[in-house]
């Protein structure tokens, strides 16, 4: 049985008429009933009872209608699922990030996604900045957001494979509690701050990270804090501030966490942003992993190209290959 002759007999059942049935499906009444005739002949059995008013299903042909019916909708459901899958509209995507990516980021760029794919499923993990690699690398994730000091050198040492781009590049700022005596300071000098107690984030081993923004920016401003405590992530650096434990430096998206207890403010010394890269596996991206870039990057924030190469913007509806350039 081919699906045209299922299609046809579902429409001769539906209209009791071989002549109305072919009016709607836009043929002649001819081929239609060669068509009927060669399935009755196929399945050995008769379809349809004639008679003067039209045509009546038989009880064979009645259930053959009801099953062509269900076979029919299903194909047109799965013609509709494998469009959408085709253009990144439904589907699944894991996402791993670190901390910082949670706070600001990874919101943005997800509401933008879900303008473009609203029924794509996210598996989303925060973890850290080595583990957000090697998900990306061994598949468990689609795609990464990794803070560092530098994209090009991330890409050349700990994402060596994968394909790299900066997603946004966030200023440090300084954060301390709310009752220290900077406070209450627009903007904060290291300098008044040099002899509180640091927390400093971990370095990492793999590649540079905002410790080492901030051992340049002390360096810059001819200090060094006799009294550092590190910790592994920067929500513990937070957490510990909040718990009026010292003071530190973290990524601006941290006003989108910060609470009463602490003051964020701009550094007095010019510091080298930090930079949220986004990582992923592979020269051509499945159609949703496309859409999640295109959403990611989608500022005119130049990437690690250089500076003077801005990305064009999204506009409205309109679809940007975001690989038409080389991001690395």
């Amino acid at each position: 049985m081919e699906l045209r002759q299922l299609q046809y007999f579902v429409t001769v059942v539906e209209e009791r008429s071989v002549s109305r049935a072919a009016v709607r499906l836009s043929m002649t009444q001819p081929p239609l009933s060669t068509s009927i005739r060669l399935l009755e002949k196929e399945v050995g059995v008769s379809l349809l009872r004639r008679h003067a008013r039209g045509v009546e299903p038989t009880e064979a042909g009645a259930y053959l209608a009801d099953e062509a019916r269900r076979l029919l909708r299903h194909l047109d459901d799965v013609g509709t699922r494998t469009r959408a899958l085709g253009t990144g509209s439904v589907g699944r995507l894991a996402i791993a990030t670190v901390t910082p990516g949670a706070w600001s980021l990874l919101p943005s760029i997800l509401r933008t996604f879900h303008q473009r794919a609203p029924d794509v499923e996210l598996d989303v993990v925060d973890t850290a900045p080595d583990d957000v690699l090697e998900r990306v690398r061994d598949a468990r994730a689609g795609v990464g957001l990794v803070y560092c000091a530098d994209t090009q050198t991330l890409a050349r040492s700990a994402a060596a494979g994968l394909q790299t781009a900066v997603a946004r590049r966030e200023p440090l700022v300084a954060v301390v509690p709310r009752d220290h005596p900077a406070g209450s300071a627009s903007v904060i000098d290291l300098r008044d701050v040099v002899d509180e107690p640091w927390i400093v984030p971990a370095t990492n081993a793999t590649f540079p990270g905002l410790q080492d923004l901030l051992r340049q920016a002390w360096q810059q401003a001819g200090v060094s804090p006799r009294r550092q405590q590190s910790t592994a992530t920067l929500a513990t650096a937070l957490a510990l501030v909040v718990a009026g434990q010292g003071v530190t430096v973290l990524p601006s998206s941290v006003n989108a966490v910060a609470g009463p207890e602490v003051r964020v403010a701009p550094l007095h010394q010019p510091v080298t942003p930090l930079e949220a890269a986004v990582v992923w596996r592979g020269e051509t991206p499945s159609p949703v992993l496309a859409a999640f870039l295109a959403a990611a990057l989608s500022t005119p924030e130049p990437d690690q190209l250089g500076q003077g190469l801005a990305r064009r913007r999204l506009d409205a509806g309109t679809d940007v290959d975001v690989l038409s350039a080389p991001w690395r």
